[in-house]
Protein backbone atom coordinates (compact mmCIF):
# COMPACT_ATOMS: atom_id res chain seq x y z
CA UNK A 1 0.00 0.00 0.00
CA UNK A 2 2.88 2.17 0.83
CA UNK A 3 4.63 1.53 -2.37
CA UNK A 4 1.29 2.16 -4.61
CA UNK A 5 1.07 5.77 -2.96
CA UNK A 6 4.89 6.25 -3.03
CA UNK A 7 4.65 5.15 -6.78
CA UNK A 8 1.48 7.88 -7.64
CA UNK A 9 3.41 10.86 -5.91
CA UNK A 10 6.75 10.02 -7.96
CA UNK A 11 4.47 9.90 -11.12
CA UNK A 12 2.70 13.05 -10.38
CA UNK A 13 5.77 15.07 -9.70
CA UNK A 14 7.18 13.83 -12.64
CA UNK A 15 4.69 14.75 -15.16
CA UNK A 16 4.52 18.01 -13.32
CA UNK A 17 8.13 19.12 -13.74
CA UNK A 18 7.06 17.22 -18.07
CA UNK A 19 4.70 19.61 -18.56
CA UNK A 20 6.54 22.73 -16.99
CA UNK A 21 9.65 22.47 -19.05
CA UNK A 22 7.22 21.71 -22.38
CA UNK A 23 5.01 25.39 -21.06
CA UNK A 24 8.85 26.42 -20.49
CA UNK A 25 9.83 25.50 -24.40
CA UNK A 26 6.67 26.70 -26.03
CA UNK A 27 5.69 29.57 -23.70
CA UNK A 28 7.91 33.01 -24.11
CA UNK A 29 5.84 34.12 -21.36
CA UNK A 30 6.36 31.51 -18.93
CA UNK A 31 10.08 31.20 -19.55
CA UNK A 32 10.76 35.55 -18.98
CA UNK A 33 8.75 34.33 -15.69
CA UNK A 34 11.20 32.10 -14.53
CA UNK A 35 13.96 34.27 -15.74
CA UNK A 36 13.71 37.13 -14.24
CA UNK A 37 13.62 35.32 -10.80
CA UNK A 38 16.89 34.16 -11.72
CA UNK A 39 18.01 37.93 -12.99
CA UNK A 40 16.88 39.40 -9.60
CA UNK A 41 18.99 36.70 -7.56
CA UNK A 42 21.69 37.74 -9.47
CA UNK A 43 21.10 41.23 -9.10
CA UNK A 44 20.87 40.92 -5.26
CA UNK A 45 23.96 38.45 -4.79
CA UNK A 46 25.61 41.19 -6.94
CA UNK A 47 24.80 43.58 -5.03
CA UNK A 48 25.74 42.02 -1.49
CA UNK A 49 29.07 41.49 -2.69
CA UNK A 50 30.11 44.97 -4.47
CA UNK A 51 31.90 45.86 -1.35
CA UNK A 52 34.47 42.52 -1.27
CA UNK A 53 34.57 42.85 -5.42
CA UNK A 54 35.39 46.59 -5.09
CA UNK A 55 38.08 45.61 -2.27
CA UNK A 56 39.40 42.98 -4.63
CA UNK A 57 39.95 45.10 -7.12
CA UNK A 58 41.42 48.27 -5.45
CA UNK A 59 44.12 45.20 -4.27
CA UNK A 60 45.03 43.74 -7.16
CA UNK A 61 45.44 47.44 -9.08
CA UNK A 62 47.88 48.43 -6.45
CA UNK A 63 49.63 45.11 -6.36
CA UNK A 64 49.86 45.79 -10.87
CA UNK A 65 51.09 49.56 -9.85
CA UNK A 66 53.62 48.06 -8.20
CA UNK A 67 55.40 46.46 -10.58
CA UNK A 68 54.53 48.77 -13.34
CA UNK A 69 56.70 51.29 -11.40
CA UNK A 70 59.38 48.46 -10.86
CA UNK A 71 59.49 47.91 -14.07
CA UNK A 72 59.27 51.77 -15.00
CA UNK A 73 62.03 52.35 -13.19
CA UNK A 74 64.31 49.71 -14.54
CA UNK A 75 63.58 50.26 -17.94
CA UNK A 76 64.39 54.21 -16.97
CA UNK A 77 68.35 53.18 -15.92
CA UNK A 78 67.93 50.44 -18.15
CA UNK A 79 71.24 52.22 -20.17
CA UNK A 80 73.24 52.61 -17.04
CA UNK A 81 75.91 49.98 -15.91
CA UNK A 82 73.28 49.06 -13.00
CA UNK A 83 71.03 46.14 -12.45
CA UNK A 84 68.01 45.97 -10.26
CA UNK A 85 66.29 43.19 -8.58
CA UNK A 86 63.45 41.52 -10.48
CA UNK A 87 61.68 40.48 -7.51
CA UNK A 88 61.98 43.91 -5.37
CA UNK A 89 63.54 46.17 -7.85
CA UNK A 90 66.14 47.50 -5.64
CA UNK A 91 69.92 48.37 -7.45
CA UNK A 92 72.21 45.50 -7.33
CA UNK A 93 75.51 44.92 -8.26
CA UNK A 94 75.80 43.90 -12.25
CA UNK A 95 77.77 40.33 -11.25
CA UNK A 96 75.36 39.66 -7.55
CA UNK A 97 73.76 36.02 -7.77
CA UNK A 98 71.63 36.98 -5.03
CA UNK A 99 70.07 41.02 -3.87
CA UNK A 100 71.14 42.03 -1.20
CA UNK A 101 68.22 43.32 0.00
CA UNK A 102 65.43 40.33 -0.64
CA UNK A 103 67.70 37.88 -0.76
CA UNK A 104 66.01 35.88 -3.70
CA UNK A 105 68.49 34.45 -6.67
CA UNK A 106 69.36 36.46 -9.64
Amino acid sequence: MHFEFFFIIVAIIVGIIFILTLLMIVSPKIRAKFMSRQIKATKYMIDEVEDDLTDIATKRANINKEGIEITAKAIKDGLKDTVYCKYCGEKIDKDSKFCKICGKEQ
